[in-house]
């Protein structure tokens, strides 16, 4: 398991100055992104997280690895090296690693099933999350963890992301973001999290968001951005997610928006309003002027006149937004 000293989490020194393999000026598969580790292919077939939980990974990342031997970082050499599930260090363009063995309490990772079942007995995150509280209801608690304070933790969990999701994220430079971490109430294990980027020029109140694959189909991803924009609306500002979304993030955020829209306008403060301007929307609701376009479009809701048509605002609440906002304000612990 890579301890305090592995402070990069990747073999070979520092990220940014990780080799790589040049053939010519057309680049090969390890070299299509090298700073941000993104691959073509997926070169880790799959991630045991945990004890119990077994699942395939979406994309490719050379993070983890040592460019020059292609062999998983950061493993301490010991005399069970049977026991390591080793890469074919000649298939460059093949699988590198069977199984990676992830810690689901930390994110440190092994390529040894045993050695992760030891640290997972004594991770100390096992029996205390990091970060604070920021909110707490009966059914789920969301904690900030502090990228300038808790750095492995913050560079395992953003190499871990890298296997499933397709940007050029961030995972060693991370003293300017926050990550809020989502658990079960009375739980230590992370189901998901989004991260904030602390010097956004635009004010972004979300960098990037994944719920993790156990946990994916339970309105998770929901759950976050809702609460992402109770941060904007502590900070008084009108905000947003950093752009581009992904096809699947744009989905999740659609929703989001059409609930608020259609809330504000059916059941909250603009139910009185016989006309409003995009401006007066954008500061009720907190969101970019761009985003409500976009979600009215998505509705199908204006005229030739530029109305809205509250009517077709109704059959879509009626359809998705009967259960209401999965975050309540009761719960929110924001004061610092």
């Amino acid at each position: 398991m890579p301890g305090k000293k592995h402070q990069a989490t990747v073999a070979g020194g520092e990220p940014s100055k990780l080799k790589v393999k040049k053939r010519g000026k057309k680049k090969t598969f390890l070299e299509k992104d090298h700073l941000y580790g993104i691959l073509e292919k997926r070169n880790i077939n799959r991630v045991k997280f945990g004890v119990d939980k077994v699942f395939d990974t979406w994309y490719g990342s050379n993070v983890y690895f040592n460019l020059d031997t292609l062999k998983l970082g950061c493993i301490e050499d010991d005399d069970d090296d049977d026991e390591h599930n080793n890469v074919d260090t000649n298939a460059a363009e093949s699988i590198w690693l069977d199984t990676l063995y992830v810690c689901e309490y930390c994110f440190k990772y092994t390529d040894n099933n045993v050695k992760l079942m030891k640290h997972s007995q004594l991770c100390s995150f096992k029996r205390k999350a990091p970060g604070r509280i920021k909110y707490k209801s009966p059914e789920y608690t969301i904690r900030r963890v502090k990228g300038s304070k808790h750095k492995l933790f913050c560079q395992c969990l953003c190499l871990f992301t890298k296997l499933f999701l397709d940007n050029k994220s961030m995972f060693f430079r991370l003293d300017n973001y926050d990550f809020y971490i989502l658990y079960e109430t009375g739980s230590t294990k992370p189901m998901g999290f989004f991260s904030k980027d602390l010097v956004s020029y635009n004010q972004n109140n979300l960098a990037c968001i994944l719920v993790f694959p156990p946990y994916q189909r339970r309105n998770l991803g929901t759950l976050l951005i809702e609460f992402s924009y109770k941060l904007s609306k502590l900070d008084s500002i009108v905000s947003g997610p950093e752009v581009p979304l992904s096809p699947f993030g744009l989905i999740s955020y659609l929703k989001v928006w059409s609930q608020l829209l259609c809330y504000h306008l059916l059941e909250g403060d603009l139910t009185t309003m016989g006309g409003i301007s995009l401006k007066q929307l954008s500061s009720v609701t907190g969101l970019r002027i761009n985003d409500i376009i976009m979600t009215l479009k998505h509705l199908n809701c204006i005229g030739d006149d530029n109305k809205i048509y509250l009517s077709i605002l109704r059959t879509w609440m009626n359809k998705h937004g009967k259960n209401g906002f999965m975050v309540q304000d009761e719960y929110l612990l924001l004061d610092d």
